[in-house]
């Protein structure tokens, strides 16, 4: 969503629209009755009037359906209509307003102070307070505008499934909603999935999410909005419930746990602290100074493996042009770790919104799979293989569900380290069309032997390769399992890999100082790196 665009909103087009709907819907219920006087007048009696009588009455029933229909579009399209007004009208006012304070505001929706350079600290110091006002209703006027347009999908979504709007223009079932619903069989694919969930009305969303939090949160073809609800409520469920466990056994195992009980305890407190750490940066969504003011989505929660798993987003990924997806690896924990990958990827979201013209990027932290832990564990290859499972079908979801939603998004897969590899093998298992570039950095395997067996279009794999000697990780899997170095492979685009100054990590031994630096803000690497999550390849 561009904010040029908002300057230009107006509800007079809807507006009209919703006349014409409402006008439609009159004319067929004028014409419905007329058919059924006609229908009660035919005379005589046996099966060719009967057939007769019915045939009409069929028709009678199939118009009544479609006048109801354009009645609710009608409603729909009319509360659109005020919202989009309203949005326009605040989004001019605020322009004129900023532009009355020395501030201009992009057509991104970014904001810059275009007065006199020269100014003393009292000023500056209400300069910048008036930028952060200014983009904290920038943000806010935007993000009414994705919810009024996503509101505005999912009503007619409801209208073509069966649904109806009431008289206060909120979209439902014509039905209450049907009990008993039952999820999708496990096998379902993640397009079945998708076109289930689209085919249920939103009050019988909410039903299931309510019902089935954990099964909703964690299934691939139902929208990001809809997974983020349900994993917030498993989230505060699962929580409590470890935090029980937790207390329950330290009351049980006293001040001197035996080691097979010491080690039970830091595996609970382990899985408590993971729980935690994903709320904290969920709660990172609120403004300054308590968060950074950007949307998260909680788009998968597992606590059925060893460690906890998820994946958040920054953004929405429901209405995001662009979608990139950051696969770490090596000690990737939600417990260590997962603030980390957040920040890394927000550096990235942000480099990246600078190279999309304007266009919306939401980037996701998937910490979706259970990652080597140690070095004994990083030869283990069925890590990466069972990883590639788990992304691919989310990677499959994200697909579907934008397909029965605001449709196709330009989806990049970027994966670090032991990552790199999990993504690779992924690539090869993904729906055709699904991702669109792979980028691998830092990268032990490429999970492949050849570029062409992963399912991107072909010229859209990419590597950022680094000094070698200062990122010995390059390379190091054996090519049968890991699958051979990217960076000496044919037919994959190369990056740049310098990591810059900022990229150099001291306080670990040289051989692998730079293999974390690829997330060094403005470095070369991770500037490419952010441009081809943006679609604009390299420079």
């Amino acid at each position: 969503m561009r904010w040029s665009d908002l300057l230009q909103w107006e509800g007079s087009a809807l507006s009209e629209q919703s006349q014409n709907y409402e006008r439609d819907a009159k004319s067929l219920t004028s014409a419905s009755e007329q058919l059924e006087v006609q229908a009660n007048g035919l005379s005589g009696s046996g099966k060719t009037v009967t057939a007769a009588q019915q045939a009409l009455r069929r028709n009678v029933a199939a118009m009544r359906k479609q006048a109801s229909n354009l009645k609710a579009l009608a409603s729909i399209v009319g509360e659109a209509a005020g919202g989009t007004n309203q949005i326009g009208e605040s989004a001019r006012s605020l322009d004129g307003a900023a532009a009355n304070h020395s501030l201009h505001i992009e057509a991104d929706g970014s904001v810059h102070y275009v007065g006199p350079r020269r100014v003393s600290p009292t000023e500056a110091a209400t300069i910048k307070k008036n930028m952060k006002a200014v983009a904290d209703r920038v943000s806010s006027i935007m993000k009414s505008a994705d919810e009024l347009v996503q509101a505005t999908q999912s009503k007619i979504s409801a209208v073509s499934s069966g649904g109806q709007a009431h008289a206060n223009g909120t979209a439902s079932a014509a039905r209450a909603p049907r009990k008993n619903l039952k999820l999708p069989p496990a096998n379902a694919t993640e397009k079945e999935v998708a076109k289930w969930w689209s085919s249920l009305s939103d009050a019988e969303k909410d039903q299931m999410i309510k019902a089935h939090p954990k099964e909703i949160g964690n299934l691939n073809g139902v929208d990001g909005t809809s997974r983020d609800k349900a994993n917030r409520i498993y989230l505060d469920d699962a929580t409590k419930r470890e935090q029980k466990k937790l207390e329950r056994l330290k009351q049980r195992y006293g001040a001197h746990p035996s080691r097979r009980e010491r080690q039970e305890l830091e595996l609970v407190q382990e899985r408590v602290t993971a729980l935690e750490n994903i709320s904290k940066t969920l709660e990172m969504e609120s403004p300054e100074p308590k968060g950074d003011g950007t949307q998260r989505q909680l788009l998968s929660l597992d606590t059925s493996g060893k460690h906890v798993t998820a994946a958040v987003a920054r953004g929405n990924v429901d209405t995001a042009d662009h979608i990139g997806v950051l696969v770490p690896g090596l000690y990737t924990n939600v417990a260590t770790n997962l603030a980390k990958y957040d920040r890394d990827a927000g550096v990235m979201a942000t480099a990246a919104e600078r190279y999309a013209g304007g266009e919306s990027v939401a980037m996701v932290s998937y910490l979706g799979y259970e990652a080597p832990q140690d070095l004994a564990e990083v030869t283990n290859i069925s890590y990466a293989e069972k990883g590639a499972k788990n992304l691919s079908g989310f990677l499959n979801g994200l697909g579907a569900s934008r397909e029965r939603g605001a449709g196709d998004a330009h989806i990049s897969v970027a994966g670090h380290s032991y990552g790199s590899t999990t993504a690779g093998i992924a690539l090869k298992q993904v729906n055709p069309g699904v991702v669109d570039e792979l980028i691998q950095f830092g990268s032990p395997g490429s999970g492949a032997q050849d570029v062409s067996e992963f399912r991107v279009p072909e010229g859209h794999a990419w590597v950022s390769a680094t000094d070698y000697k200062q990122d010995m990780v390059q390379g190091v899997g054996d090519d049968w399992r890991f699958g051979r170095n990217p960076d000496t492979m044919e037919g994959y685009n190369h990056l740049s890999g310098d990591v810059g100054e900022n990229g150099v990590d001291k306080s670990m031994i040289y051989p692998f100082q730079k293999h974390n630096g690829y997330f060094a803000q403005f470095s070369e690497a991770n500037e490419d790196i952010s441009r081809v999550i943006a679609g604009r390849g390299k420079k």
